[in-house]
């Protein structure tokens, strides 16, 4: 990722995000404003441009299901999920549909094992063979 985004984003892990008084989720990696201090290790929602999941047999359903859901409802506006054996990612962005909660839900816009090709959050063609989880 961090060869990939453009300056004015900035990639980095073990940095949480805040979605709540009482929760908070810390993806594998996420996309912020790269003029954020970089000290930072809680994020607010709306400083979030993109989280990414790396599913492993343990988070398989948080990853799957619970951390979208939670994601959509803070309002993160790029949500990406990679699978592994064999890596396959599958890339959401905040979508107008409704959920049963009244919040917006993710919807795909393009999913490879090969090559994601997309024009947001940023003009990205990934190879799937350059990530390695």
């Amino acid at each position: 990722m961090r060869s990939h985004a453009p300056a004015y984003l900035r990639a980095t892990q073990a940095v949480s995000i805040g979605l709540d008084v009482d929760a908070s989720r810390r993806p594998d990696v996420l996309l912020h404003p790269a003029g954020l201090p970089s000290d930072r290790s809680l994020l607010r929602p709306a400083d979030v441009v993109l989280a990414v999941e790396i599913v492993s047999p343990g988070t398989r359903r948080v990853d799957r299901f619970a951390k979208p859901g939670e994601y959509a409802a803070a309002g993160i506006p790029y949500y990406w999920r990679i699978e592994q054996d064999p890596v396959h990612l599958h890339a959401y962005r905040l979508g107008d549909r409704i959920g049963p909660g009244g919040e917006r839900q993710y919807e795909l816009v393009d999913d490879s094992s090969e090559v994601i090709e997309l024009p947001e959050p940023f003009a990205i063609k990934l190879p799937i063979a350059e990530i390695r989880p």
